[in-house]
């Protein structure tokens, strides 16, 4: 079952294959949604939609849940662990998309300016990447292709991960110089933050981090808000630590009314679209019409052999 569509040609060689169900109007519906999923197998879901122990109840015969972005939100592992459900994402699909989206924030910050009413308003002259200092808050992939299209521009890249020690192989086959976080933002023109977030970050960016800011830092993010204090961070956009952040993301508590982010001029929040190009969703929807396609004969295979023969009875006597 489809809750979120595919590629026509992937959605197609998956019908060829196997009963593929289109019903985009269930995501939204928790109630019908869980009164039809009983002999489902499969379910190609949107971000949005949780994935918990009491949907699971309400499929016993799912084997395989599919999303095209990849990403820790919204689905309990472990149970679907338990239950032998295998997690699906095209994690290598959305790289690039990603990856161009933090670019062109990063080109659209530079030319306009840490200005007040940069989104919207006549700006003074801005400025050229070149010679400039980028930094990379998370060496997550997008990081990793955006240092590669970085580096060509002239700008001179920094980086920060907690995950990755600096004398990994990976920040000099980048051309990425590692740093310490707070000796990062010193001298750091702009930052682009794309870090894998786990629950010991939680309010990582916070009051001591953002102290540290190069005055009018510009900044781009596609992480969990959950990374950074965002008292603190409406204090550092208000106060011109910060000069203009674009940050992309559809967290809910973003948008609430008691939010310390609403209402700055200076922030910019785009609902979740880095990863959506017309290339990320062909390429993950051929991922995930692949690998869904695999469990489902894998499944029908492992049925067929623990389901017993039918027994042969003999024939009456004449």
């Amino acid at each position: 079952m489809l809750l979120q569509d595919l590629a026509t040609d992937a959605r197609r060689w998956l019908a060829a294959r196997h009963q593929v169900d289109y019903e985009p109007e269930l995501a939204d519906d928790p109630a019908l949604l869980r009164s039809r999923i009983y002999k489902t197998q499969a379910l190609v879901v949107p971000p949005r939609l949780k994935i918990n122990s009491q949907l699971l109840d309400f499929a016993p015969r799912l084997v395989a849940i599919g999303r095209i972005h990849d990403g820790t939100d919204n689905v309990d592992f472990e149970a679907c662990q338990r239950r032998g459900v295998r997690v699906i994402q095209a994690s290598t699909a959305t790289v690039r998309a990603s990856a161009e989206y933090l670019l062109s924030s990063l080109l659209s910050l530079y030319r306009h300016g840490a200005h007040p009413h940069v989104f919207g308003q006549r700006a003074p002259l801005g400025r050229e990447v070149n010679d400039s200092v980028v930094a990379l808050l998370g060496m997550a992939p997008p990081a990793q292709m955006l240092a590669t299209m970085l580096v060509p521009l002239g700008a001179r890249v920094v980086g920060y991960d907690p995950a990755v020690h600096r004398s990994a192989e990976l920040w000099r086959r980048l051309g990425v110089q590692p740093m310490g976080l707070n000796e990062m933002l010193e001298i750091a023109d702009a930052v682009s933050v794309q870090m894998a977030y786990a629950t010991r970050y939680r309010g990582l960016v916070g009051e001591r981090v953002l102290a540290s800011c190069k005055p009018g830092q510009l900044w781009t993010s596609i992480a969990r808000p959950a990374l950074f204090d965002l008292e603190a961070l409406a204090a550092a956009l208000r106060s011109g630590a910060i000069g203009a952040f674009l940050m992309d993301s559809d967290d809910e508590a973003l948008a609430e009314n008691h939010s310390p982010l609403r209402g700055l001029l200076n922030l910019r929040i785009t609902p979740r679209v880095a990863p959506l190009t017309q290339e990320s969703q062909l390429r993950g929807s051929w991922y995930l019409a692949d690998r869904l396609h695999e469990t489902l004969v894998l499944a029908d295979a492992d049925h067929r052999q623990v389901t017993p023969p039918p027994i042969s009875r003999p024939a009456p006597l004449a």
